[in-house]
């Protein structure tokens, strides 16, 4: 077989095997817990313990990846959580499924940043992305009900999901990274505003689903309803990693589209109906599977060193989501699972919130710093190249700025600037001849 199918082949049955036993677990986890006497209160200590754990372990996994080798964290991960799983078999007090969930966050550490890396391995970054993402949406497409159809021995779907997670340890063995040559690299990534606040938003919206809903449908539309919702609603996120390139090219009105739909769990909340039920999860995930697509496909055209780090920040954001969802979440339960939806809602009008202050009110975060001008002559013309003062800001390569181009009486009669340019910027910014002014800059 040729090696870049291979490769690509191989990542997308990795990526699956990887998601099918988390998405099994994730969708039964809640149910089994329920019938072995859980309440609310534990269901979301539960998404807090693998959110915690998964925060700091896979920032530090992450980071080491690259000295221990990506393929080998896969194998190890996946194998250390088909072991993990297996625990599930032997509880009977729920508050152990606290510390099960903990150590699945700790294996599943190993597999995410390691198999994010990967996918960097290969010059077409839009074919592997998209094997990567599609294989674990697919997943998270069936597993759910294919969950549903195996609860009649309690502790069935534990062990399937043990068994896929042990064959996708051992196809790792076969996956052999590709040598390339990088092009078209990002030489740096705003891992603020770039990363980790749209996915942090990302982890809290779907691990409030992971981990109420399909105990919560399981209770309104029986567990096969509740599979079934879950699985049709899951296909929309791979819809979404079909769909998500068309933003591409502008992320801030593909990641507004991703967080405005998250305003659907207000439906949730008010409405029991199975149909209005589905369509709104449908579009839930379809807005969080944008938001993912966007911020992954970004880390993709970084370079390759450092890539384990910004995996590792990539799914710690995501774990840092998990720890906080469901917290807030079980403490809502207390008033009922409805209110689960309601705090949701609210907190997805909230990020949405600022999400439209950073990235579309640019004048309110414009910082005003003072320039140095330097005169540099060519052609008998004289232009000015403005670098920043010591201290005050410094141009990084590879970054793009909005610039205010001032006439000086403008400034001067006016006291701000009366339009602004986008001009082809890198280390320098040139002016018209003028004195040294005031002037304002703004990251993209």
């Amino acid at each position: 077989m040729n090696k870049r199918i291979k490769f690509l082949f191989l990542l997308f049955l990795l990526s699956l095997l990887s998601q099918m036993p988390l998405s099994l677990i994730r969708f039964y986890a809640p149910i089994f817990a329920v019938k072995i006497g859980a309440t609310g209160l534990i269901l979301g200590l539960m998404g807090f313990s693998y959110g915690v754990v998964y925060t700091f372990s896979a920032y530090i996994i992450g980071k080491k990846s690259e000295k221990i080798g990506y393929i080998r964290s896969l194998e190890f991960g996946l194998i250390f959580y088909a072991l993990i799983i297996l625990l599930y078999v032997f509880v009977k007090i729920p508050y152990l499924l606290i510390l099960i969930r903990g150590l699945e966050a700790l294996s599943m550490s190993l597999v995410w940043p390691s198999l994010e890396a990967l996918s960097k391995f290969f010059d077409n970054k839009k074919a592997s992305t998209a094997m990567y993402t599609i294989g674990w949406s697919f997943a998270s497409t069936i597993a759910p009900y294919l969950g549903s159809l195996f609860t009649l021995i309690l502790v069935l779907p534990f062990i399937i999901a043990s068994a896929f997670s042990l064959l996708g340890g051992i196809l790792a063995i076969y996956l052999e990274p590709l040598k390339y040559e990088e092009t078209n690299v990002i030489s740096k990534i705003d891992l603020g505003k770039e990363i980790i606040f749209p996915i942090f938003f990302y982890g809290f919206s779907v691990s409030i689903i992971y981990a109420f809903y399909s105990a919560y449908a399981g209770i309104v539309f029986g567990v096969k309803g509740s599979g079934m919702i879950m699985s049709i609603s899951s296909v929309f996120i791979v819809m979404a990693f079909l769909s998500a390139p068309l933003f591409k090219d502008e992320p801030k009105i593909g990641i507004t589209l991703g967080l405005g739909l998250q305003v659907f769990y207000v439906i949730l909340f008010v409405y029991k109906e199975f149909f209005l039920q589905l369509v709104s999860l449908s579009l839930i995930f379809y807005g969080s599977g944008i938001i993912y697509f966007y911020v992954l496909y970004k880390i993709m055209f970084t370079e390759i060193k450092g890539l384990g780090i910004r995996t590792g920040i990539f799914e710690s954001s995501i774990g840092a989501g998990y720890t906080l969802g469901p917290l807030i979440g079980g403490l809502a339960s207390f008033y009922g699972f409805d209110y689960i939806w309601l705090v949701a809602f609210i907190a997805a009008i909230v990020f949405l919130f600022f999400w439209v202050l950073i990235k579309f009110l640019p004048l309110k975060r414009a910082e005003t710093i003072k320039m140095q001008m330097k005169i540099k002559k060519s052609n008998n013309k004289v232009s000015y190249i403005l670098t920043a003062l010591k201290g005050d800001c410094s141009f990084k390569a590879g970054h793009r700025f909005v610039v205010y181009r001032l006439h000086l009486h403008h400034f001067i009669a006016n006291g701000y600037p009366p339009r602004f340019v986008r001009p082809a910027v890198d280390h320098g910014l040139f002016l018209q001849p003028l004195t040294p002014i005031l002037i304002g800059l703004q990251d993209m």
